[in-house]
């Protein structure tokens, strides 16, 4: 995948249909399956380290062009105004416009109509990925007193914790926690929306209390 940023809200990414089923999704399940086509956009999103460009805890819009190799998003980040209504903070429509490709549809339209005004808000849930419970333990021992939730999946071998940052408003505790965890463990590229579906729930909402209270 290619991540291009076109200005400091605009962010253009490509993923070519071969990379597509690498993932595990066919090119007309991504067409014509809204939830498929809405997991693979929140795949790709979850592989940025999105703070190197800009903050996308809000509301972002999306647009999605489609080619014959492949797909390009703009993803562009919105404000909130003083009535609630979502702003944008650079020209979308210029961005949307001035792509060469010839076949331009919005895969995401559903998503969008779906949403309060056709934006998306972007998930503040970061996963990260581990083979031994015993690897989760120390990281639960300093975890525990960030007092945000957490829950614990398994998903092909491997388990996942999934702690959820939407309660922390500050940057720079969020990113002070996302560097504690990974000391312990590694980021992974799965997101919440596919250990929902596909992995095995072990423990809900407050993964690092139950593991100090089941295996310290």
């Amino acid at each position: 995948m290619d991540i291009e940023r076109v200005n400091e809200n605009t962010l253009k990414l490509f993923i070519s249909y071969r990379d597509i089923e690498d993932r595990g999704y066919s090119r007309e399940e991504i067409w014509y399956n809204r939830a498929k086509g809405e997991e693979l956009f929140w795949d790709m999103i979850g592989e940025i380290n999105t703070e190197d460009y800009f903050d996308l805890d809000g509301p972002i819009w999306i647009h999605v062009n489609a080619s014959e190799q492949g797909l390009e998003v703009i993803v562009t980040r919105a404000s909130i105004t003083s009535d609630g209504e979502p702003q944008l903070l650079s020209n979308f429509d210029d961005q949307r416009e001035s792509t060469d490709f010839k076949n331009k549809n919005s895969l995401f339209d559903s998503i969008e109509d779906e949403s309060s005004n056709g934006y998306q808000q972007f998930s503040s849930v970061y996963t990260f990925k581990f083979k031994d419970i015993d690897e989760i333990i120390p990281l639960a021992k300093r975890a525990i007193s960030f007092g945000i939730p957490s829950s614990l999946y398994k998903f092909e071998n491997s388990y996942y914790v999934a702690v959820d940052f939407s309660t922390i408003d500050d940057k720079n505790v969020r990113q002070n926690y996302k560097s504690i965890i990974n000391e312990y463990l590694n980021s992974s590229k799965l997101t919440i929306y596919r250990l929902q579906e596909y992995g095995e729930m072990i423990m809900q909402d407050n993964c690092f209390e139950s593991v100090i209270q089941y295996f310290d």
